[in-house]
């Protein structure tokens, strides 16, 4: 009999998780991994459905804060609960509200034009890095007054952001070289940024609104500069993943893009279903408050969960014939790819909007590009997260 067990370090874990995912939520609902993070700890790992949900929803069993006393214990939203996370969440939303995101409509218009612009004018393109991650960060990086010349530092920035979630989870620090040090560069830069709109009109951006919060004594420095990375966190690593998978699953299948072409009102749809099948963020963490029963197993207090995301949205209990992309599917939107409860990510919205803007872009498009059919889609290897991390399109004159 094979042992169940699960490698953070597993590059096939990382690539392909469906499989195990499948075992997972069959034999062992519940499954303890003993000294499975790079310190040498334990962990617990839910993948069903509704023991997600419960996890992520349940403020009394479940906590927020990973890290306490260390240097990874951030004021992030993520990482706090409430009251906190209350007051934080509050902030955010007074920041990146519904009503600014509906206002951004024409300006991502002109930003993905001009993308697109530049993609028919070449014979071959490396997609990811000419669309699908320059569009996000554009958007994000605009938002919080970050200028154009520095789109390669807030990749980097970023990626840290990104890194420093997966060393919470567990993953060796060695993996990701330099991350801290990146995160502190990317802390600071924004916190001179804030210095310097101090006293001055506000541009009604993002930095803006946290600046004005700053001043008023609602936010202090450190939890304005954190504000800017779950922004950048928020709004860039699930968009990013959203379009180029989106993207290649229009190349590869040309009934889906047929029904899209033809069908252009139906992009909600398409990206929820997506975002369910092939969850850009595959796993968010808590620990427990209390011990926690489930399936006959005791999660002990305070130990650190593995909430699988992906897992979950994949789970037959709750979506028939899980692993086919369904357009028509009726309960796609009860996905968790954005989370769920009161941790819900504030950059759903935004990343809804630009994935609608670009993938009509593409419909008109679609007879030009061509997946290049010696170099397949290459996907990323970074713990925790799914997605193309190199594609290379042919484009036809």
């Amino acid at each position: 009999m094979t042992t169940l067990a699960i490698d953070l370090t597993s590059r096939e874990y990382r690539l392909n998780p469906w499989p195990l995912y499948a075992r997972l939520r069959d034999e062992a609902p519940v499954h303890h991994v003993p000294e499975g993070a790079a310190d040498g700890s334990d962990f617990y790992v839910l993948s069903r459905y509704d023991d997600v949900a419960l996890a992520l929803k349940d403020k009394k069993l479940f906590s927020s804060q990973i890290r306490r006393d260390d240097y990874m214990n951030l004021p992030m939203l993520v990482n706090r609960d409430a009251p906190e996370h209350t007051r934080l969440r509050h902030m955010a939303n007074r920041a990146f509200n519904a009503r600014l995101v509906r206002t951004l409509g024409d300006w991502v218009q002109t930003i993905v034009d001009d993308l697109m612009t530049d993609l028919l004018s070449h014979d071959r393109v490396e997609f990811v890095e000419a669309f699908t991650t320059s569009l996000p960060l554009r958007v994000v990086g605009g938002m919080l007054g970050i200028p154009l010349d520095r789109k390669a530092d807030l990749r980097r920035w970023s990626q840290a952001v990104m890194d420093s979630f997966a060393v919470a989870a567990g993953m060796d620090p060695d993996e990701a070289p330099g991350f801290f040090e990146d995160l502190m560069e990317f802390g600071n830069y924004m916190g001179d940024l804030a210095a310097e709109r101090k006293g001055k009109p506000n541009r009604e951006d993002i930095l803006g609104e946290l600046v004005v919060q700053h001043e008023a004594g609602d936010l202090t420095r450190d939890e304005l500069v954190t504000m800017a990375w779950s922004f950048v966190a928020a709004g860039h690593e699930t968009t990013m993943n959203l379009l180029g998978g989106g993207f290649h699953l229009l190349l590869s299948d040309p009934e889906v893009a047929k029904r899209m072409a033809a069908e252009p009102e139906r992009t909600g749809d398409f990206a929820e279903e997506y975002l369910r099948l092939n969850s850009p963020t595959q796993w968010l963490l808590r620990r427990t408050k209390q011990d926690v029963e489930l399936h006959g197993s005791v999660i002990p207090e305070g130990a650190l969960v593995h909430v699988l995301l992906g897992a979950a949205n994949r789970d037959p209990r709750h979506f028939p014939d899980p692993d086919t992309f369904d357009l028509d599917r009726p309960n796609k939107g009860d996905h968790m790819a954005f989370g769920a409860g009161p941790h819900f990510c504030p950059g759903a919205a935004l990343s809804r909007l630009l994935a609608d803007r670009a993938f009509h872009a593409y419909y008109a498009h679609l007879d030009r590009f061509s997946l290049d059919p010696e170099e397949p889609a290459q996907y990323r290897t970074r713990q925790g997260s799914y997605g193309i991390a190199k594609m290379n399109v042919l484009v036809s004159r």
